[in-house]
């Protein structure tokens, strides 16, 4: 079991224009139990092209989250280095800066990992691209690649929302 790694404290889009709030129901999500701070997806009947984004705050009351969709946004997110299944994982590659992130809605993923750089889920299906890899403030080129092409794992990573 994956230990949740601790990415809410990382934002690095304060500079204007870097924020889009959106209100959405849980019931429209994904994950119908959203997550504060982690990545989200909505329901979409065309499978790869879904708008995902960061919950930024949650209502339980009105089942509510509020998700920054803005396009530049930059979190820090845990991430899985699965390229392919078949249905389990079967390949893997080491996570490096500006490769593409997209919203994983495969059921194996460890716990707090909703995103990997697979195009495809475990069933064959479409996923949405949700950003790509950079480096965090006090990250450099040095601090990668992040895991290997031997075994999945998952790592805490800076990702520009696209």
């Amino acid at each position: 079991m994956v230990t949740r790694i601790t990415t809410y404290d990382y934002e690095q889009s304060s500079e204007g224009g870097r924020e889009r709030m959106v209100r959405m129901p849980y019931a429209n999500l994904c994950d119908v139990t959203p997550t504060l701070h982690d990545p989200a997806m909505v329901v979409d009947s065309v499978l790869g092209s879904e708008l995902t984004g960061t919950v930024i705050s949650l209502d339980a009351v009105d089942s509510i989250a509020v998700l920054n969709v803005a396009s530049g946004a930059v979190f820090r997110h845990n991430v899985r280095n699965v390229l392919t299944y078949t249905p389990a994982e079967t390949t893997w590659r080491a996570l490096n800066i500006g490769d593409t992130v997209y919203y994983d809605d495969s059921g194996i993923m460890p716990a707090y990992t909703k995103l990997s750089i697979s195009p495809l889920d475990s069933a064959g299906n479409a996923n949405p691209r949700f950003g790509w890899i950079v480096m965090i403030q006090d990250e450099d080129s040095g601090d990668f690649a992040k895991g290997n092409a031997q075994a999945g794992s998952t790592h805490a990573c800076a990702v520009l929302q696209g």
